[in-house]
Formats: structure tokens, sequence, C-alpha cells
């Protein structure tokens, strides 16, 4: 856990990319791809409007043991 977590520092970063993905960049298709553990994480990027496309399973090593991730995607 970070200094900077629950003080709205990701939503605001969040809220820009995709602005500039939206006006700038005018993409449709927006994915990222989080730890399954991750439910802070998670619960930001819906609040954003991702959803969850797939389980990518081991799909890192994290502290020597494969961890699994999902894969998440926002369109317009």
């Amino acid at each position: 856990a970070s200094a900077w977590q629950g003080k709205g520092v990701g939503s605001k970063l969040l809220a820009t990319a995709l602005d500039i993905a939206d006006n700038w960049m005018n993409l449709h298709r927006v994915e990222l791809t989080v730890y399954v553990d991750n439910e802070a994480a998670q619960g930001l990027y819906r609040k954003f409007g991702f959803e969850t496309e797939g389980r990518l399973r081991n799909y890192a090593v994290r502290d020597g043991l494969f961890v699994d991730a999902l894969s998440m995607a926002r369109l317009r």
C-alpha cells in the first residue's frame, strides 16, 4: 500500500488518460491488465467503465509464484 492510495490520485490520472484517449486520440477501445488480487484497482477501473473480458492464468511470476491477471477493456 502506498501513501498515495485512497487520495483520489489514481482517479485523476485515469480520468486524464481517458480524456486524452477519447478527445485527442479518438480511441474506440482502451485495454488494461490488472492482477486478480488488486481489487482496489479493479474497482477504480470499473468506476470508469472498464469491464472484465477474461482471466489470464499464470500471467506473471510474483514473489516466486505464478499469479493470474484480468484483461479489462472500455469501449466507447
